[in-house]
């Protein structure tokens, strides 16, 4: 279900309300002009992007888009998030992650009771509102082409199809004006009992026995492998497989999940087989504080699917090993902020 509006209220100029002069298109004839006017009217402007308006002479530069798994329309709809205002407006869930660069950016997690039954839903929301990082970004969504949330689910719906386990995906969103991002937002359902990765290296094995310890790191190292060998031999490369990105449900490594993929593409087999690498090492990159460097081996054997690896399969491994160097100390850093989980898989600091 797709939903676009277009909306728009007053703006003014630094003079005051009384000085008030509409806007019109043949006010400007290009998009330096735009940026201009946009940086001169920047207070007045922001102040109405930010609640989801736009100023009445530009009305036609804002649009909102949201799009709905048709599934859960009556519930969104029942719970305010079914479109752009309501999700800004919203003051529904605990907060439980924030962008430490653009503090507006957060993600929550919301519980609504719905027919009788609890559920739970996590809202990852953003606000752009820095206009220069909308054009530092412009090549990114930010301007041109798939917002970010929407290459977000349209590349785990992609997933999805292949086999692979994601989180149950409810809905996106996006609010532009002139083209650049806005507001933008995410909807999954919750994975039931879920734990991240990133906590299970940091924590959890930790707590584990020796026994449970071990056997649970081997079930994990091969249902990983099993899985980027699946996703790359459709050419996908995720671009963010760091250990943060996947999930696990109820301690059962078999069911792992993979997640945040909105920097993903796909390529020929032929360019895939270059890439690899990439992902690999974003694996690798934290995976020296928790697994041995034969346990990581054995990931490469799963990988490649054999016993024995070849002379490529093993330059495949030094260059996975270098790209993997320059990440380890900002990655092991970021485990230190993996979120805790109790045993139903409901954040501590909620």
């Amino acid at each position: 279900m797709v939903r676009i509006s277009v909306t728009a209220i007053q703006v003014y100029d630094q003079a005051g309300a009384s000085d008030y002069k509409p806007i019109t298109p043949s006010d400007f004839k290009t998009t330096a002009e735009l940026s201009y006017l946009i940086k001169h009217m920047q207070n007045p402007l922001w102040k109405h992007l930010k609640n989801g308006h736009a100023p009445k002479g530009l009305r036609w530069l804002n649009t909102h888009r949201v799009v709905i798994n048709p599934g859960y329309a009556d519930l969104l709809e029942e719970s305010g998030l079914d479109s752009i205002q309501g999700v800004i407006l919203s003051k529904l869930g605990d907060v439980i992650s924030t962008d430490s660069k653009q503090e507006e950016n957060e993600v929550r997690r919301i519980e609504v009771s719905y027919q009788g039954k609890s559920r739970v839903f996590y809202l990852k929301f953003y606000y752009n509102h820095i206009f220069e990082k909308i054009w530092g970004r412009a090549l990114r969504g930010s301007l041109v082409g798939r917002s970010m949330v929407r290459a977000e689910y349209e590349n785990l719906e992609k997933l999805a199809s292949w086999g692979l386990r994601i989180p149950q995906l409810v809905a996106w969103g996006d609010h532009r004006f002139a083209g650049g991002v806005i507001h933008a937002f995410i909807i999954t359902e919750e994975i039931p009992q879920a734990m991240g990765v990133d906590y299970l290296a940091s924590d959890w094995f930790d707590q584990q026995s020796k026994t449970v310890r071990e056997q649970k790191k081997a079930e994990l190292i091969t249902e990983t492998a099993l899985a980027v060998k699946r996703m790359h031999a459709h050419g996908f490369e995720h671009h963010d497989l760091f250990l943060r990105n996947m999930m696990v449900s109820g301690q059962d490594m078999a069911k792992l999940y993979i997640m945040d993929a909105p920097r993903a593409y796909i390529w020929p087999a032929f360019i895939m087989r270059k890439r690899r690498d990439f992902d690999l090492a974003t694996l690798d990159a934290a995976a020296t504080q928790v697994f041995s460097r034969s346990q990581r081996m054995r990931f490469m054997h799963i990988y490649l699917g054999r016993k024995q690896l070849t002379d490529n399969d093993k330059r495949l491994v030094r260059k996975v090993m270098q790209r993997a160097q320059p990440m380890r100390d900002r990655q092991i850093k970021r485990l230190e902020r993996s979120i805790a989980v109790d045993e139903n898989g409901k954040p501590t600091s909620c």
